[in-house]
């Protein structure tokens, strides 16, 4: 999984909570535009949306991360609007400061609004993703171009070694499907199942045969001897078949890689 954007970087927290304040101050002012409602009633119903959004705007990081169907994402999108605009409501009725008719005209405003945020918020997330899904990509290209290293090269594996409890499983490459980052684990898609292995991606981008493991995606390393088929999936998205029938998402620069290391 990767990491967050917002929470790996102080600036990005910083502009983050400028950004919340700067919505709540917009929403304040289109709530007591629009509704005709007293500037603390409009305040306090502000803070509570955007803290609500807030908290879903955090986890749309690793919905995005997961979720690549376009017509899902819109739907969710949509949920999200539904969700906060109810729960706004049932907090706003709890405490006693606005009834259902008085809120029930701010709906529209309400959801537009949010539904722009959320617009903004997943396309940022989206260049963030794409940022980092090229930066290996980036990294292999420099050293293709660096001078030959004088130190003696990382041995290719042929096989790798996977302990499960007192048992330990000795996977030949060529039974692997493709490999998945998993925080600080990769877990190993095979013939035989699934096996967790505590190690780092970059380091089976580096020990793994080429061009028969290729890194597509930040997230996964496949086989090419397993891949079925690739197709554009999106605005500069692949999606890569294997011939289980699992689908992978491939990145723009990790396509272009995977065409360049099968000479296509």
């Amino acid at each position: 999984m990767q990491e967050h954007p917002i929470t790996t970087s102080i600036l990005h927290k910083g502009l983050g909570s400028l950004l919340l304040l700067l919505a709540i101050a917009i929403q304040c002012a289109l709530l007591t535009l629009y509704g005709d409602l007293p500037l603390s009633i409009t305040l306090v119903d502000s803070l509570l949306s955007i803290a609500l959004f807030a908290v879903a705007g955090y986890y749309l990081w690793y919905v995005q991360c997961t979720l690549h169907i376009m017509q899902a994402r819109v739907a969710f999108a949509v949920l999200v609007q539904i969700a906060c605009i109810a729960g706004c409501s049932i907090l706003l009725q709890i405490f006693g400061l606005e009834d259902w008719e008085e809120f029930s005209i701010t709906i529209p405003v309400r959801f537009l609004f949010g539904l722009m945020a959320w617009i903004i918020l997943s396309q940022w997330y989206a260049s963030r993703e794409r940022k980092s899904e090229a930066e290996p990509i980036v990294r292999q290209m420099e050293e293709k171009t660096a001078p030959p290293p004088t130190t003696v090269p990382e041995e290719i594996l042929d096989r790798i070694s996977v302990k499960d409890g007192a048992r330990i499983h000795i996977i030949p490459i060529k039974e692997i499907f493709y490999l998945q980052a998993c925080g600080d684990y990769v877990t190993l898609f095979t013939t035989s199942g699934q096996h967790v292995k505590e190690q780092t991606m970059k380091y089976f981008e580096r020990s793994l045969p080429s061009p028969e493991f290729v890194r597509i995606h930040r997230s996964y390393i496949v086989n090419t001897e397993q891949i079925l088929r690739v197709e554009l999936f999106g605005k500069e998205t692949y999606q890569v078949r294997l011939k289980d029938g699992t689908y992978l998402r491939a990145s723009s620069a990790g396509y272009k890689l995977l065409k360049e290391r099968l000479s296509l």
